[in-house]
């Protein structure tokens, strides 16, 4: 489709996000608090949006659409055992975390774990890890968001999906490097409003279309019985460990995500932080429902499709005029930025602050935030030559970056959150034993019924208490 009304409105979006981002960049005061945490000036109502829209990603319009198309209803579970863990996260932590980091003046997440240890030494080799884990697995996320943009381009334009992963990436670049985080929350509250008119409306549409419940339930039930059943056909136990992986997999998201964490961290105190919880929850669910609803529905509505993440465009191209293919294709990019220039921002702060330290101290004093902007524009430009050399699907990407964070840093998190005792031994093994085991659990193909979030999350803490009562001996044995 090249229809200049198709790009004439999807232009139209576009230009908004980069015009508030360029306000924001306007407001920004050029220093380092600004740049990282807009000067931690964010109520509940912008920290809800935000993590709500960086946490949705792609994943809900193009990789859980190609999930649902292909699994049926049973991809309901996804969500029904994520909100649990979503739950206890907010509950008990979101206002924590925040206090901490006003506390402690913590600007970053590696700073955050890194803030238990007492030992100058130590704390850099923890946050050298955990940048370390940020840099490989939220940079493989952002990779998800790249291709999830090209796939989309693809379908709307015919682009070729190279040329769709470096146009994205110099998009969200566009304001992301001079703005901040700042401009990073002020694009997510605009992007926030167009997914729900988007995810809505795809939804109502699709029903409509489908005849009704009645109708299109009969229709699945045709193409594949296995489509209308909520187990998935999997026996009790594995229905079990399948639940108990993904209320994990939420919880360990929560905890562990860097690029959702910073909104907590930029919260104006504790309790707005804590009461930002059903902004958050309220988006996050409505839209991620809806969109695997139609994805069930878009099974029956186009039944033959090569590649089940390219539904939505495929459903949109056919369906309806050019200035509402537009505005879809704006809800699409809207998910796809909100999450990748906060994760870009995420990995740019940690290679420019968490690797080396004090190479980070010389060019700061010489160059200020100027600095911090180019680490930006090179994880950006990094992470759109990686995409351009993947071939897995954005589902698998997202799951396994998302699986390997939850499963490394997530323990960490949570031991520095209860003030349980620790050192940096123990902290920077247990990160890394979580990292390990999430790739050998994936690799070996248990994650197909088991996340590898909760194998990873019990051998890190495992490792954590080993390790810490050696050293609790080991002390006790001295004369």
């Amino acid at each position: 489709m090249n229809s200049v009304a198709t790009i004439v409105s999807f232009g139209f979006f576009l230009v908004i996000f980069l015009g508030v981002g360029a306000v924001a960049a306007l407001f920004s005061q050029d220093t380092e608090s600004d740049y990282l945490l807009g000067d931690r000036a964010f109520g509940r109502v912008a920290v809800g949006l935000s993590a709500g829209a960086t946490s949705n990603s792609a994943w809900i319009m193009i990789a859980g659409v190609g999930a649902a198309y292909s699994l049926g209803i049973s991809a309901l579970l996804m969500p029904i055992a994520f909100f649990g863990g979503d739950f206890l996260f907010w509950q008990f932590f979101s206002d924590k975390i925040n206090k901490m980091s006003v506390e402690g003046n913590l600007k970053t997440i590696p700073e955050l774990l890194s803030s238990s240890i007492s030992k100058k030494r130590g704390k850099e080799i923890v946050r050298f890890v955990v940048a370390l884990i940020m840099l490989v697995f939220v940079g493989t996320y952002i990779c998800a968001q790249f291709s999830a943009a090209a796939k989309t381009l693809n379908v709307f334009f015919g682009m070729n999906e190279s040329l769709g992963i470096f146009l994205a990436a110099g998009a969200i670049l566009l304001y992301c490097t001079t703005g901040g985080l700042r401009a990073s929350i002020w694009t997510d509250i605009i992007q926030a409003f167009v997914v729900i008119f988007v995810a809505f409306g795809m939804f109502i549409v699709a029903l409509n279309a489908g005849g009704g419940v009645g109708e299109i339930w009969n229709d699945l039930q045709q193409i594949d019985p296995e489509l209308i059943n909520l187990s998935a056909g999997f026996t009790p136990w594995k229905l079990l460990l399948y639940i108990v992986g993904f209320f994990c997999l939420g919880f360990g998201f929560d905890i562990s995500q860097p690029h959702f964490l910073v909104r907590l961290l930029a919260s104006r105190n504790p309790n707005e932080a804590k009461h930002a919880k059903w902004i958050y929850l309220g988006y996050v669910y409505s839209t991620w429902i809806a969109m695997l609803l139609f994805g069930v529905m878009a099974r029956v509505l186009i039944p033959t499709l090569d590649d089940p993440e390219q539904a939505l465009p495929f459903y949109a191209m056919q369906n309806f005029n050019p200035v509402l293919v537009g505005i879809i294709l704006a809800g699409v990019f809207s998910l796809i930025a909100s999450t990748a220039d906060s994760q870009i921002l995420v990995c740019s702060s940690t290679l420019a602050r968490d690797i080396f330290p004090k190479f980070y101290q010389k060019m700061s004093r010489r160059y200020g935030v100027k600095y911090e902007q180019l680490m930006t524009l090179v994880v950006g430009i990094l992470a759109a030559i990686a995409t351009n050399n993947l071939t897995a699907t954005v589902f698998s990407i997202t799951l396994f970056g998302v699986g390997a964070t939850s499963g490394s840093i997530g323990p960490a998190m949570l031991i520095v959150l209860i003030q349980r005792r620790t050192n940096y031994q123990a902290l920077s093994a247990m990160m890394l034993a979580g990292m390990i085991t999430s790739i050998v659990w994936r690799l070996s193909g248990y994650a197909n019924f088991l996340s590898e979030a909760l194998p990873s999350f019990i051998i890190a803490l495992l490792v954590h208490e080993i390790l810490m009562r050696s050293a609790f001996k080991a002390r006790s044995a001295k004369p």
